[in-house]
């Protein structure tokens, strides 16, 4: 048996989760899984719900490792820069919904819907947006941030696999790029 870690157990769950769906695994499961009883993922999560935010997260952070940071090495332009981010998030939740549909469904329940833990996600995008665009204005950066919601925000990933998503993407694309 492995030694008992965070990492450990965030594996476990979500090997779990991907083949049962986050409704069916409990932690006595993934203590059984992991040779040893419930009790124990104690030490390292408070429960379930804090065990389900961090493989949350960090199944987020792995989806998005193309924004954090952003490589604008090869652009000549913040419009440029702008679209590819927006572009990258986009697409990177789009293959991962499709992808990885118990996992984003998890994501969809402990990361937008706990306001706190929706609101710090937010704030890492925007910063990343900041720093590949240069752009210091926080409102213009929250705006452009929300006019590509409908592509990015998972209440609207049921929508996603039935429109043309890159022809819709460039369409708002079009009118926002106008104000950067």
């Amino acid at each position: 048996m492995k030694k008992l870690s965070k990492e450990l157990i965030l594996e476990t769950a979500h090997n779990m989760v991907v083949k049962q769906g986050m409704e069916k695994v409990t932690l006595s499961q993934i203590g059984k899984e992991l040779g040893t009883s419930h009790a124990a993922i104690y030490k390292y999560f408070t429960g379930k719900e804090e065990l389900w935010t961090s493989l949350s997260l960090s199944w987020l952070d792995n989806e998005l490792t193309k924004l954090f940071p952003f490589d604008t090495e090869n652009y000549s332009s913040t419009k440029e820069i702008v679209h590819d981010w927006l572009w990258s998030l986009s697409e990177s939740k789009y293959k991962a919904y499709q992808r990885e549909p118990e996992m984003f469904k998890l994501y969809t329940t402990y990361i937008e819907g706990n306001p706190s833990v929706l609101a710090r996600h937010i704030t890492d995008l925007l910063g990343s947006l900041k720093e590949a665009s240069k752009i210091e204005d926080k409102h213009k950066l929250k705006a452009i941030l929300t006019a590509f919601s409908y592509f990015s925000a998972p209440s609207f990933a049921e929508i996603w696999p039935h429109i043309d998503f890159k022809t819709e993407f460039e369409a708002v694309w079009r009118l926002v790029e106008k104000g950067i």
